[in-house]
């Protein structure tokens, strides 16, 4: 009888055998031993598995979920082929991003449910990337993301209130789409993070008190402000190392 070969604990942990928690501990078990090598290693590894969660944490966003496996088109502006626009759920509130009023800040907000005729109505965001390029839509690529609304484009500006963005009627080329082997092609039903060049961050869900309920691993609400910290364990495990998983993403 063939005896079972065990699982790595890195690759254990990748696979959801072992919790981050049951990593660690094996790994400084390792670390106790006398070769100092095993115990650098050990730390080496468990850097990697945090950068890897952390990156999970990123990869909040799913294009189109009801309609998966198919590739992301750009378009000129939203006037362009209407099967090329698509919807943007979010694994955190699993519900869609849409164009909201808000009180403050830029008029975003999100979707009462995630209904098939709620996925379909705010069917309205898409892409359209430099000189009009209409190659599918890669890893890597930079693009300008727009809502079908006038004007459609959005950007990063910074504001007083609320996530620093705004509207623009022309493309902002500032979006890069991460998660991904670079050169590999963005398919709808893939978690992915939506990642700005200019403020270097990834978009996220981030409860404010003012305007819509998104923001950068780097945000503060006004509370945070006063206590420096969020009291949610994803979002707090998200502030001490997103610049960890955003390293581990850039680098795929």
């Amino acid at each position: 009888m063939s005896q079972a070969t065990a699982t790595p604990p890195t690759q254990a942990l990748l696979q959801g055998a072992l919790s981050a928690a049951e990593v660690v501990a094996v790994h400084t078990q390792r670390a106790v031993g006398a070769d100092p090598r095993e115990g650098a290693a050990a730390r080496a590894t468990t850097m990697t598995t945090t950068s890897a969660k952390a990156a999970t944490h990123l990869q909040q966003w799913m294009f189109d979920p009801n309609v998966q496996h198919h590739t992301l088109l750009p378009k000129s502006s939203f006037a362009g082929p209407e099967n090329r626009n698509v919807n943007l759920k979010n694994s955190e509130t699993h519900h869609f991003l849409q164009w909201e009023k808000q009180l403050f800040g830029i008029n975003l907000g999100w979707t009462d449910d995630a209904s098939p005729k709620t996925a379909q109505r705010v069917e309205r965001w898409f892409f359209t990337k430099p000189g009009n390029d209409e190659s599918p839509l890669r890893y890597g690529d930079v693009f300008a993301m727009g809502y079908g609304i006038s004007p459609s484009y959005v950007f990063y500006t910074e504001r007083s209130v609320g996530i620093n963005l705004a509207w623009s009627g022309k493309p902002k080329f500032e979006w890069e789409i991460l998660g991904g082997n670079r050169g590999a092609q963005v398919q709808s039903g893939d978690w992915v993070a939506i990642y700005n060049r200019v403020v270097k961050e990834t978009l996220i869900y981030f409860p404010r008190e003012l305007g819509g309920q998104i923001g950068w691993p780097s945000s503060l609400t006004l509370i945070d402000q006063i206590l420096q910290r969020l009291g949610d364990a994803a979002l707090d495990f998200i502030k001490d190392h997103w610049r960890e998983g955003l390293t581990y993403l850039l680098a795929l």
